[in-house]
């Protein structure tokens, strides 16, 4: 049966939506993964590398097995999740301004704030 780019995007993120009910917020489970990646080879990993990791598990499956619809996904939602992984890296540490703080002025006149 022929697919559309959007059937595996909707199967995708089905699936995304299953997974995380049965496996909780993906930010706990990927910090998880990232300490547990990192005992085993001995260095820090982050949960973006470790979804990375995943991603290439998928496609070293795909070297052996040339069609995988599971596999293509699988690859989907990892790089769906690589995604929020960095994203969420990318805020975690950054300082919040009070509201004291904030320029309203740039906010109205479109300007991007950097909070």
């Amino acid at each position: 049966m022929r697919k559309s780019p959007k059937a595996f995007l909707v199967q995708a993120e089905t699936i995304l939506d299953q997974r995380g009910r049965e496996y909780g917020d993906c930010f706990d489970l990927f910090e998880r993964m990232a300490t547990r990646f990192g005992y085993t080879i001995g260095e820090k990993i982050t949960p973006y590398q470790a979804a990375r990791i995943m991603i290439e598990l998928k496609l070293a499956r795909l070297d052996l097995n040339p069609y995988s619809e599971d596999s293509i996904i699988d690859i989907i939602n990892y790089t769906a999740l690589a995604g929020a992984m960095q994203s969420h890296e990318d805020t975690k540490d950054r300082p919040r301004k009070t509201l004291k703080e904030i320029d309203f002025s740039d906010v109205l006149n479109g300007k991007p704030s950097d909070s």
